[in-house]
Formats: C-alpha cells, structure tokens, sequence
C-alpha cells in the first residue's frame, strides 16, 4: 500500500495497484481443470511452459507460480511428489496401474518409458520410471528380452518334467467369451492333465480367477512348487494369493529364491496353451454353433431379459456338464509315443499323472490346511462368484428343471428345455 510518500514510491513494485493476473481463473474452474488434467496426463509438468500453453489453447493467462498452486489444489504431483506420500496400499494401486497397461500389450512391444505414459495417459497418475521398471521386470521380463533389437525368433529348450504338483499352469480361454461364458483351466505342467476347469462369468476378473485357484487347492489338499501364468490384470490378486500361502506354509521355503508365481508369455506358457486347440475343436466351435441356432430358429432373444435371465442359467449347466466330459475324455486318451520326449509319452494323462514313479516324476504337492483355505473362500464370497444369476432365481429354475423330467441336457437338446422352462418361470399375464 503506498503512504503517498514519493520518496516511497521507489520501493513500490506496483505503485498503480493493478494485478495483471486480476483475472486468473480459480483452481475450481471447469476448463482450467480440463487443460490441467490433460496437461497432467500427457506428463507436462513444466510450470511456465503450461502457463504458456493456457495462454495459446485457452486464452488462461496464469503466472507459473499460480500454475504450481492450481496444480497443487487439484493433486496433480509428479512422480517424486507421488513416491512421498505413496504408502502400501498406493504401492498395490500403483501396481495394478502398470499391469493394467501390460494387459493391453500382449506383445510385448511397449517399453518402461511407454508404459510409464500410459499410466499417466490413463490414470493421470505420475510413477516414478524405477517403480514401472521394477514391475516390468518381476510380472514381464520376457518383454526385455524380445524388445532387443538383435531379437529375431523365439529361443526354445526342452521341457524336463520333474513330477506332478511341481508346476501348475492357468489360462483363460475366450473362445467362448462370444456367447458370454468364458473358460478358466488350470493344468499339471508335467503331465498335461487337465486339474480343473470352469465355466465362469468373466475369466478377466482377478477375484474369480483367485477363487478357482482355491478350488483346486482345496481339491488336492496342497499347493504346487510353482504357478504360472500369462501376464494379464486379471492374475494380479493370484499372484498375491499363492505368495501369501507359501509364506504362511512354508516359511522356510522362501518366494525370492524359489518364486511360488512366475508370469510367462503365452508360447511359454505351453502345457495350458497347448490345451486349448482340442478344447475349440472338440467343444468351443459346437458350443456357439448351437447357441445361435436357438437365436436363429426365434427361440431365444438376448434382448429379451427373461429369455437372458434363463440363458445365463441353462447354458452354464450344460457347458459345464460337457466341459467335465471333455476334460475326462482328453485326460484318459493316450498320447502320442515320442521317443526323444523327457518325461511321459505313449500313455494317457490320467496314468501318467496317477503312476508317475513309473517315468521318474516324483510328488511335489505342498500340503496346507484345508480349513484356512475355506475360511479364504468364505471370505471372497464363497461358490456363489461363479455363478451367473441370483441364487433365488437359481433356486427357481432348479425346480421347474427338475419338474421336467429331463434324463439328460445336452446342447442338443438345451432350447428344447429353455422353450419348456420359459412359461414355467414366467408365466403369461
């Protein structure tokens, strides 16, 4: 304020009183966060040149600094600003962000610095390159490999099976996601037996994926050496899972030098991947053949939500009734005799993983007790995650089945059933 001292007037930067920022727009301005978010998720970061850019896009005049304090009130902080307060939920949240974009490069291509953009781009959240290298490193490490230049094939070694429960291997197969029923497997490394299979809602949902995971835990009564599988958003609580089995198990068997999960691509990932050829062929293609045929022959009406409710609840039965069949009949046929292979040949999986002495295989299993694994399911909601209606409408539809008669449901015979169960369920006013 000026005393109307001349001799003070020297002393005074702004003798007129004028503001040439009087005008600035306030951090709650809806196009002033619009730019700064955008700014923020391209990871410009520099005060003065957003200053400038505001002036050029949007006709904003700010001063750098008043650009640090809109930036500050809105939460926009750079990677060293996130690490400060990043504690270990942050560190989890953090995580997920990076393997939600890994998800989306199943190729691999995408180096440290473009996944660290994405991140930002996506989430508009800055992390720190050491963080998205350490990440990469421990869920895709195969990418840095391929992503050398002098990279030209892929290089293969034989596999040496050493016995049963030794490895598991689990992938989602999504043949079926085209009619809404995707599959998740889960099979023995060593003897390609199918473990389990399920039909689920979504084989994308880390939840659903874990709890399958417990299934077969629960089935065999113990945990495998080892898990692996692709690198996917979906396997990040799996991942998690076995870790904290292990750890609670088998302390003295620790994760850093012998690692309970191991991600892979999926041509690495073969005993599962090679699995999926027969399963389209002997199951997936007939199964969407004879699902549209109820939509072409006007039995069924996706956009119809009674004709959907019922869907959702025949179609599970009788997949996972053919799906149980499929994986019997691929486990008890014999496979191809391979002199040069280690490991069974000539022989069915079944035998193969029940006598594996006779080929040398020894029994990893790392036996747990069950009870906690029960208690873990209860917990994440128990077998009602897999389920694709409301239990009461299951319950429902379980009787008006059950008054049919029906001896046996088959695809060919599923419409039949669903025209039957429609009035039985929702009858006509």
């Amino acid at each position: 304020m000026s005393t109307g001292d001349p001799a003070n007037a020297a002393f005074n930067r702004n003798p007129k009183g004028k503001n040439q920022y009087a005008s600035c727009s306030s951090a709650d301005d809806p196009t002033l966060q619009e730019a700064l978010i955008k700014y923020h998720r391209r990871k410009v970061t520099n005060n003065e040149k957003i200053a400038k850019l505001l002036e050029a896009e949007y006709g904003i005049t700010m001063s750098a600094s008043t650009v640090k304090n809109r930036r500050a009130t809105l939460g926009l902080k750079g990677s060293r600003g996130v690490m400060k307060t990043m504690d270990e939920t942050g560190t989890a949240q953090a995580t997920q962000m990076i393997l939600n974009e890994l998800s989306n490069d199943p190729s691999q291509r995408a180096g440290v610095r473009t996944i660290q953009a994405k991140v930002a781009y996506s989430s508009a959240v800055h992390l720190p390159r050491h963080l998205v290298s350490d990440v990469m490193h421990t869920h895709a490490i195969e990418g840095f490999d391929k992503r050398e230049p002098a990279t030209k094939k892929i290089n293969r070694t034989p596999k040496v099976p050493l016995g049963i429960h030794h490895r598991w291997a689990g992938d989602g197969h999504d043949k079926l996601y085209k009619i809404g029923f995707p599959i998740w497997a889960i099979v023995d490394d060593a003897t390609g037996k199918y473990l389990d299979a399920w039909v689920v809602p979504s084989n994308r949902m880390a939840d659903i994926v874990a709890y399958c995971f417990l299934l077969l835990v629960e089935k065999y009564g113990g945990i495998p050496i080892q898990f692996t599988t692709d690198c996917g958003s979906e396997t990040t609580a799996l991942y998690g899972l076995i870790n904290a089995l292990r750890e609670i198990f088998y302390p003295e068997c620790p994760t850093d030098e012998l690692p309970a999960h191991v991600y892979l691509r999926s041509v690495h990932n073969i005993s599962v991947e090679r699995s999926w050829l027969r399963l389209r062929l002997n199951l997936g293609d007939n199964a969407v053949s004879f699902y549209h045929q109820g939509i072409d022959a006007g039995i069924y009406n996706p956009n119809d939500a009674n004709h959907y409710l019922l869907c959702q609840w025949l179609w599970p039965v009788v997949l996972r009734k053919e799906l149980r069949q499929f994986m019997e009949f691929r486990n008890g046929v014999k496979m191809r005799k391979d002199k040069d292979k280690p490991g069974p040949s000539g022989i069915s999986r079944d035998e193969a993983f029940t006598l594996y002495e006779d080929w040398g295989g020894q029994n990893f299993l790392m036996p747990v007790d069950v009870s906690v694994i029960r208690e873990i399911k209860e917990t994440m909601g128990g077998d009602g995650i897999l389920e694709f209606v409301p239990a009461e409408f299951a319950s429902r539809a379980q009787k008006a089945y059950d008054g049919l008669g029906i001896s046996e449901l088959t695809m060919k015979n599923v419409w039949d059933v669903f025209h039957s169960m429609l009035p039985i369920l929702f009858p006509e006013p």
